[in-house]
Formats: structure tokens, C-alpha cells, sequence
């Protein structure tokens, strides 16, 4: 996952002000559960030493609805200077934290879109296409389009005489002119947007005219989903369990492409290196392409930084042979989302093994490796 977004949050000089927390209102006492929780942080925050004027910026959003519906989180940075992001998570954090330091803790918000899908789902008939644009990460932002082709017979006849035989040819011909215009819309939706993948469900004969028309780009990305369609009719628990196995496809391809490249590079001289301590001297020489680390929510590990996002080491003498004044011990995962951030490096999540005993997707020294722009 890119971290440019976070570039500017990322890299704030701070102190910052950092709280994520479960923001449902389903319940009935919804409200009143938040506003407990915003007074509960607070306090903590206070007892931190957090700057009164981020706590206000706080105060003025903490507790206002997030306009969304369902089991939601809230991701929230502050400086003193104001607010700094105010995102509505697609699910609650595993726990509610806030905290104060003078490097924003990110963490819980990368992993929060760590699984972030980036998708154009399009329901076909012989007519056209109901498009819908969307991320898995995100409850906000859908775009919904219809495209319509334009030709409107549609349905073959069963005779076999010469003229019904030129009828089917033009309704032949109806089905791929819809085709080609929703391919054409397709094309230039999956240029702008630049979807992971392209999910694709209705009438197979509309299907297969698509896959026809579709130029090579888009046919790559493409992939077929059974049970859903414009028709009335379409068993939506099905169909949605459907997009979301096709989505978990799309996750767990990406992530063994990253894995896959690490094992490979691992085994070659300076393209890849593993350990707490490699890894914090290439991210300071600005060398990791992508950060691989094994998530561990509950880690406790720190990290030496300066005033810069790229002065990070896992000692204080490693900074002070540099001549880097103004160095604090720092959240480990605080420190390497800032260095990502600012140079612009990406950042892969390894699950961790959900039983004992199960075999990791990656093991690593620390459980932390990079890929790097360029060998050591």
C-alpha cells in the first residue's frame, strides 16, 4: 500500500494528538457511548501532556455523527495548530487508543486500509451496464453510473426462415453495439480510476460480447462473479458473499506477489534485506521500496528519531554520530509509517499466524524486511 496520502499528517513536526475509536450509532445508547469514550481519551490524553489547542480541534468533531450508517471506526489526528484527518473507518478498531507524541501514530490507520480494494463492479444485460466504482476501505464515495448502448432488440427469435435469420442478425448485431459502447465506458472508467480489478456479473451472452469488444487492459483485469446481474431477482446475500471472495482473491494475490518477490530478492545480494536494525538503516539512506512487517497490534517496540522523517535508528548513538540534535525514543511502528510516508515507500502487512503452530505466510528476523529501490 502507497503511504503518499499520509505524507503531510505523517511527516507534521507535531507534537500530535492520534485517537481511533469505535464510532457506532446503531445501539441505543450510541451516542451516549461515544461521548463517554471521547471524554475517557481525553482524559488520557491530558494526563499525556497532549496541547490543549488539539484537544479543542478534537473536541469539536469527536463526538459529531460521521454522516455513516452501520458498525463504523473514526481515525482522528490533531496538532496545535487544528485538526489534521478525519476519516470514517469501513470497521471499529480492535480497541480504541489514543495517544499523544511527537510523531503521529498511523499505524492503526494503515491497517485499518491495509485490505483496501480498489474496484469497479459492472452488472450487465443485453442493453447495457449499471456501473458502480468503490474501495473496500471506504464508506463514502461510491460512484454509480448506468450505460445504456443505445440498440434495442435485443431478443432472438426461434424460427428458421431467411428473415428470421436476418432478425437474429440484427439483434446480433444490438448485443454487440451495447457491448462495444460498455467496454468503450469501461476503458476509460478503468484509465481514470485504476481499479485493482474489474468484477464483472450478469448475462453470460452480454458477458461473453463484453469480453469481446473489452480492448486488452481491461480484459486482463476483468474477473467473472457469479449470481448477480440488473435483473429483479438477484439473491443479494449470495451475490454479495460472492464479490467478497472475489475481492479476498485480489488480497491474497497482491500480498504473495510482495511475499513471493521478498523470497526471491532475499536470496540475491543487496536487493532485500530482513531485520529490525537493516531495515532502519535503509529507510534512512531512503532506499526501502516496500516495507514488509509481520502486524502485531500489540508490539511495544521503539525506535530513535530526530526532527527529520528519515533520522531514525533503532539507537540514540546511531543519531548522534550523524550530528542529529533533538532526538526522542519514538512508537517503532509511529517512526517507520512517517519514514514510509516521506519517501514515499509502500508498506505490506504480514498476518500473523491465526493458530499456534500454523505455518506463517513469511518468516523474517524481527519480522520486519524490505525491498529496496536499488542494492546496497
Amino acid at each position: 500500500m502507497k503511504l503518499t496520502w499520509l505524507k503531510d499528517v505523517a511527516t507534521d513536526p507535531g507534537p500530535s494528538v492520534s485517537v481511533y475509536v469505535d464510532a457506532t450509532r446503531d445501539r441505543a445508547t450510541g451516542a451516549h457511548d461515544i461521548d463517554l469514550r471521547w471524554q475517557e481519551a481525553r482524559s488520557a490524553l491530558a494526563g499525556q501532556g497532549a496541547p490543549e489547542p488539539a484537544l479543542a480541534a478534537l473536541d469539536a468533531v469527536a463526538t459529531e455523527p460521521t454522516g455513516v450508517g452501520g458498525h463504523v471506526g473514526r481515525a482522528l489526528v490533531a496538532t496545535a495548530t487544528g485538526l489534521q484527518l478525519d476519516l470514517v473507518l469501513a470497521a471499529p478498531p480492535e480497541r480504541d487508543e489514543a495517544t499523544t507524541g511527537p510523531v503521529a501514530h498511523l499505524m492503526p490507520l494503515v491497517r485499518s486500509m491495509a485490505d483496501d480494494v480498489r474496484y469497479v463492479l459492472v452488472e450487465l444485460d443485453r442493453a447495457g451496464a449499471d456501473v458502480t466504482v468503490a474501495r473496500t476501505g471506504a464508506v463514502v464515495g461510491r460512484e454509480r453510473r448506468t450505460v445504456e448502448g443505445g440498440h434495442d432488440l435485443l431478443h432472438k427469435g426461434s424460427g428458421d426462415n431467411r428473415a428470421e435469420h436476418r432478425y437474429q442478425r440484427t439483434v446480433q448485431d444490438s448485443w454487440d453495439h451495447n457491448a462495444a459502447a460498455v467496454a468503450s465506458d469501461l476503458a476509460d472508467l478503468v484509465r481514470r480510476e485504476r481499479p485493482d480489478v474489474v468484477l464483472v456479473t450478469g448475462d453470460p451472452k452480454a458477458m461473453a460480447s463484453l469480453k469481446d469488444k473489452a480492448p486488452a487492459a481491461l480484459a486482463s483485469s476483468m474477473c467473472e462473479v457469479k449470481g448477480g446481474g440488473r435483473a429483479a431477482g438477484t439473491r443479494e446475500k449470495a451475490f454479495e458473499a460472492n464479490v467478497a471472495a472475489a475481492l479476498d482473491v485480489v488480497r491474497a494475490r497482491r500480498r504473495q506477489a510482495v511475499v513471493d518477490e521478498f523470497a526471491q530478492e532475499r536470496g540475491r545480494q543487496g536487493r532485500a534485506v530482513e531485520g529490525l536494525d537493516p531495515v532502519v538503516s535503509a529507510l534512512r539512506a531512503g532506499q526501502v521500496r516496500t516495507l514488509l512487517l509481520v502486524d502485531d497490534p500489540t508490539s511495544t517496540d521503539r525506535l530513535w528519531t530526530g526532527p527529520g522523517p528519515l533520522e531514525v535508528a533503532t539507537t540514540r548513538e546511531d543519531l548522534d554520530v550523524l550530528g542529529v540534535g533533538d532526538v526522542v525514543q519514538v512508537r517503532a511502528d509511529a517512526a517507520l509509517v512517517r519514514a514510509l510516508a516521506a519517501s514515499d515507500a509502500e508498506i505490506e502487512l504480514v498476518p500473523r499466524p491465526e493458530e499456534d503452530g500454523e505455518e506463517p505466510l513469511l518468516s523474517m528476523t524481527d519480522g520486519i524486511g524490505a525491498l529496496l529501490r536499488y542494492a546496497v
